[in-house]
């Protein structure tokens, strides 16, 4: 009998100015919600932080740390992760951070590790995410929206990797390679 707890449930977060990303996963293989908030009140990050702990229970926050220097390393967004972090440490939650050299190393085995390819190995991983995964981007292009849903999808499952749970996370991902390979032969 496989027993599901809340000590596998995290809740994965991609911060961005206006906006915020979450995933909420079970386990390494159970994807349970997502979305994305937007505001352009400063500060809601942390209030919907709240909601969404209230709500799910998680035993960790999981954010994707913002290289600094980047284009998303903005006062705003430092602000809003200052904010979940302390939101978060009233509620005796522990934040945990993931880079991106960490999210590249989870997936590199099982794909290029640009962000639209995670994006089509993570739909092929959990399929309501399926319906999200925006065209390939030119470098010419904004980045869609909806690819916040896989960045803060990729950082969940980069946490499960790196905390016990890397075969997992392996065998996940290695099926769902397989799964997305048959798809683009059909297509």
């Amino acid at each position: 009998m496989h027993h599901h707890s809340r000590d596998n449930r995290i809740l994965s977060l991609d911060v961005h100015s206006k906006t915020l990303a979450y995933a909420v996963f079970e386990d390494p293989a159970q994807l349970l919600d997502f979305s994305v908030s937007r505001s352009a009140h400063s500060g809601f990050q942390a209030t919907r932080v709240e909601k969404l702990v209230r709500k799910f229970q998680p035993e960790v926050i999981v954010l994707r740390r913002i290289p600094v220097g980047s284009s998303r390393d903005t006062l705003a967004a430092r602000s809003a992760i200052r904010s979940i972090r302390s939101k978060a440490r009233s509620l005796s939650i522990p934040v945990v951070f993931i880079d991106k050299r960490n999210i590249d190393a989870t997936f590199r085995d099982h794909c290029k590790p640009t962000k639209h390819r995670i994006a089509v190995l993570l739909a092929a991983c959990f399929q309501p995410l399926a319906w999200y995964v925006p065209r390939e981007r030119k470098p010419w292009t904004p980045e869609d929206r909806r690819m916040q849903y896989f960045d803060a999808a990729a950082a969940g499952l980069t946490y499960f990797a790196s905390e016990g749970n890397a075969e997992t996370v392996r065998q996940l991902l290695s099926e769902a390679e397989t799964r997305s390979q048959s798809l683009n032969r059909d297509t």
